[in-house]
């Protein structure tokens, strides 16, 4: 008996650690600028015009599972460090991905999100990021470097990205 547990036990955490080590890459590759709509407004907003400011970049979509436990989480995060940190540090940029409007506004009535969500349509933001999967979030520091490339959501991460975004926020 005492063996099955230790036998589940190890594999669970390496299980854990393969996906954990699968699903995170550092880089320092300049981050693609992007101008999109507000999915509630329509206004264009660009990457370009937050630096200077730590963003995370995440692409979603409404059917996607852990694209929903994110999104709260990312909300949660950025209320949490947005008290913290100095004004206009750090931000949260969600890209929807549906193939129509309509299936993301089904998702987000459900949540108070504060954060800008923006509509891409062409397909063109997800080529110039190489996505595979999603959901797909990048961390991008204060010059336009992607920092963490992240597939997949684990709770884990938001631990992880307040750390990074603290880190990059305090370095010259």
């Amino acid at each position: 008996m005492k063996t099955m547990n230790l036998f589940k036990y190890l594999f669970l955490i390496s299980s854990l650690f393969a996906f954990c080590t699968a699903t995170l890459a550092e880089t320092l590759k300049p981050a693609a600028n992007f101008t999109l709509p507000d999915i509630y407004t329509g206004k264009m907003i660009d990457l370009e015009s937050y630096k200077g400011s730590v963003v995370l970049v995440d692409f979603w979509a409404s059917w996607c599972g852990p694209c929903q436990a994110s999104l709260p989480e990312y909300e949660a995060l950025r209320k949490k460090l947005q008290a913290s940190l100095p004004k206009n540090k750090f931000e949260v940029l969600a890209i929807n991905v549906d193939g129509n409007k309509e299936e993301a506004m089904q998702f987000l009535n459900k949540h108070q999100l504060t954060f800008p969500i923006l509509k891409e349509s062409s397909g063109k933001s997800q080529r110039d990021y190489e996505l595979l999967a999603m959901p797909t979030s990048f961390l991008v520091d204060q010059k336009g470097l992607i920092r963490i490339a992240h597939v997949g959501f684990n709770p884990n991460y938001i631990d992880l990205l307040e750390i990074e975004v603290r880190k990059l926020v305090n370095e010259k």
